[in-house]
């Protein structure tokens, strides 16, 4: 089983990816790692990021997460599933003050991308280098792969995803 997890900060793509990784025996590739060569944002040459994404996709199964477009285009592609983790903002915003509230003089901006994260347009983002990186730009970058994305707006247990999983599998056979 291949799974994509998307969703913008503080969805629970790390959390979600993983549970699944332990429950199913896949690999778990947090994208964070391959975008950036520290933990000061610095991002990877695009040349070696794409050496990674290669090996990834090499494997016979795994699970990425990341709130990345573009540059993860392969991975979606090679997907058996693509689950999109879209979370109501007051639970964005609760688990962002949880996250990073120990840092009380960043709070206010880290809390403002993440709202500006839910809100604005496509193509509208706070991320200087990923201007996709909002809700509707999770949408229309995910649009390729419509048939394949599962969209949480609500909390689900893993044990509720693993029988989506396991009935999907038998309704495909």
């Amino acid at each position: 089983m291949k799974i994509h997890v998307i969703g913008i900060p503080s969805a629970g793509k790390t959390t979600l990816a993983e549970d699944l990784s332990k429950r199913l025996g896949a690999p778990h590739y947090a994208l964070d790692g391959l975008a950036f060569v520290d933990e000061r944002w610095t991002l990877r040459p695009a040349s070696e990021r794409d050496v990674m994404v290669a090996e990834i996709l090499h494997e016979p199964s795994f699970i990425t997460e990341g709130g990345f477009l573009g540059w993860t285009d392969d991975l979606l592609a090679a997907a058996d599933l693509v689950v999109w983790l879209d979370p109501p903002l007051r639970v964005l915003v609760w688990r962002h003050i949880r996250r990073f509230g120990r840092h009380p003089r960043r709070l206010p901006s880290l809390l403002r991308f993440q709202i500006l994260s839910y809100r604005r347009s496509a193509g509208a983002g706070p991320a200087k280098d990923n201007a996709n990186q909002t809700r509707s730009g999770i949408e229309s970058a995910l649009w390729p792969w419509h048939d394949k994305v599962l969209r949480l707006s609500r909390g689900v247990t893993l044990d509720e995803l693993v029988a989506y999983l396991d009935h999907r599998e038998r309704r495909q056979a």
